[in-house]
């Protein structure tokens, strides 16, 4: 395991500054990630520019599903289904500890919007398009079978089930293991550096970016034969630095997802429902601990910070207590709430509602050679990077006379992932006395680097924090390991306290700065500060937002006048 460090970082940006580079990305969320990891495959000199942190927007926001996309296939988009099947088969076969396996049920109810016969058919259709793999199987189920799945889920009009496969992964984890392995293929990365200004030569052509480094308040310009624009719902921005855009061609919607205690509710893996306004919903199960339920899906303003509303969470109470009707699920259920926006691409159909919008991703060439993404889905991040970067070499005057090889991505895991998960869960309990669920956490998170990060810890750092799954060794390893410039960094998307912890890690706060504070030099002051910091960030992203303060509840109220 390389170390990677904030010093790396630094030497790494002054590095592409003296040397130049072939192809510079914009974007640290998973698209971005994936264009970074396919140029370093090919043998390019890449770079990947960041202005926050790496997947601090959609990327770590998902429903954290990698999915093929089975309710694409009412809206006809075979071509985006057959292809995420295909990325979903290969990520689950290079990476089977890291992207897992994930059951998922999706019951036809007597005047549902999707009766038994069409959910049969669906699942045909499902396993063609994945050409009848071994991860493309389904059986259905009897309303009998289905209360062994979930003896909590409504009987009344159950008329029957499918069950078929799809898969699951810590989105954030997945941009972190991307961006590693594009690291060690020779390319490099910058979080915290805000991409300024395009450079140009005199043909107009972008040659280069002027970079604001905000970690150490300088100025940094990059040269490069090729730029690509991967910023996700902020696609239109970094295109507006080049040149205005003349019409926007993005319809960003948002996503709002619930954390719930798992012992809520008996599943043996996702579910699908239906809510009142017959959109699909689902429950996921994330560990032995807690399950995601999402997601809404409307069109957003919201696009740096997406919040979430009481409104939201009340449309999803609702609808999982309908589905769940012997629950009682209320807000003091919740363990954290979470949002994300998704940049999908204007189809024109102005009535289309958002998740009837393609998730096909699409590919922008401007004349200044700037090369822009937007759409796509988290499942085929991999597929999306090799055809961007196709793109890119195609538009370079200096790469494309150049011998370049083919993308070699699909042929490389991420990391080392082909040991024994069970073998190495009872090596660490049994050499370090740590309880199941912290080390399935641990094993889950940092593959077989699970036994370094708690070989190299002294016993007292072995223990959990608090009562949550997460141990005091995950900071210090990750401050060296993953680059996080800041607590928010650390526990938002290295860790994901933020999102699976009891009040989200804030009763021990205090401890976890002073921790951090010695494993990455800061002094006092600047650990309470952090600490502050951190506070704040879990008030706006991962608790309900008063209505009256929500930008889209505004925006509606606004419209409705």
């Amino acid at each position: 395991m390389t170390d990677w460090t904030l010093e790396d970082r630094g030497r790494a940006l002054a590095k592409a500054e003296r040397d130049g580079l072939d192809l510079l990305v914009i974007g640290g969320g998973i698209s971005g990630a994936g264009v970074l990891r396919d140029a370093a495959s090919r043998g390019l000199r890449a770079f990947l520019v960041e202005r926050d942190d790496f997947a601090s927007g959609t990327s770590s926001r998902s429903s954290k599903m990698v999915h093929g996309g089975l309710r694409y296939i009412g809206e006809g988009q075979l071509a985006v289904t057959r292809e995420a099947c295909r990325e979903r088969d290969l990520l689950l076969a290079q990476n089977p500890n890291l992207v897992r396996p994930l059951p998922f049920l999706f019951p036809a109810y007597a005047g549902s919007k999707h009766p038994l016969w069409q959910v049969r058919g669906a699942l045909w259709t499902y396993a063609a398009l994945a050409s009848f793999r071994r991860s493309a199987r389904f059986r259905m189920l009897s309303p009998e079978d289905v209360a062994e799945f979930s003896h909590d889920l409504r009987r009344e009009g159950l008329r029957g089930a499918g069950l078929y496969w799809d898969a699951q992964v810590d989105d954030a984890r997945l941009v972190l293991e991307t961006l590693k392995s594009a690291r060690s293929l020779g390319a490099e990365c910058a979080n915290h550096a805000e991409a300024v200004e395009f450079l140009r030569r005199e043909d107009g052509r972008l040659c280069g970016l002027r970079v604001r480094d905000l970690l150490e308040g300088r100025s940094v310009v990059l040269r490069a034969h090729a730029i690509v624009n991967a910023a996700g719902p902020s696609v239109e921005r970094l295109r507006g630095l080049d040149r205005p855009v003349a019409r926007p061609e993005l319809r960003p919607a948002k996503g709002v997802h619930l954390v719930l205690p798992r012992s809520r509710i008996h599943l043996q893996g996702a579910i699908t429902f239906e809510s009142a306004d017959r959109r699909q919903l689902f429950l996921e199960p994330w560990n032995d601990d807690f399950a995601i339920l999402g997601t809404t899906d409307s069109f957003t303003h919201e696009i740096d910070e997406p919040t979430v509303s009481i409104e939201d969470v009340h449309y999803l109470l609702a609808a999982a207590n309908d589905a769940f009707p012997a629950k009682g699920l209320t807000t003091n259920d919740i363990v954290s709430v979470f949002a994300g926006v998704r940049p999908l691409v204007d189809d024109g159909s102005a009535d289309r509602p958002p998740s009837s919008v393609s998730r096909e991703h699409r590919i922008y060439e401007d004349p200044s050679g700037l090369v822009s993404i937007a759409g796509g889905k988290l499942t085929t991040y991999r597929a999306m990077g090799e055809a961007l970067v196709d793109r890119a070499i195609r538009l370079s005057p200096e790469l494309r006379g150049r011998r370049i090889a083919r993308s070699r991505t699909a042929a490389i895991p991420l990391r080392d992932d082909s040991f024994d998960r069970t073998a190495l869960e009872a090596e660490l309990r049994e050499r370090h006395h740590i309880a199941p669920r912290r080390i399935d956490h641990l094993v889950r998170s940092y593959g077989a680097a699970a036994g370094r990060l708690l070989d190299e810890a002294p016993e007292s750092m072995r223990r959990p924090i608090g009562h949550t799954h997460f141990t005091w060794a995950e900071i210090p390893y990750s401050i060296r390991t993953e680059c996080p410039a800041n607590l928010c960094d650390l526990l938002e998307r290295r860790m994901r306290m933020a999102l699976f912890a009891p009040g989200q890690g804030l009763p021990e706060i205090a401890q976890i700065a002073r921790v951090a504070a010695e494993a990455a030099g800061w002094n006092a002051e600047r650990a309470r500060a952090e600490a502050v910091a951190y506070a704040a960030a879990v008030r706006r992203r991962y608790q309900i937002v008063a209505a009256a303060t929500a930008p889209d509840a505004r925006a509606a109220r606004a419209s409705a006048a």
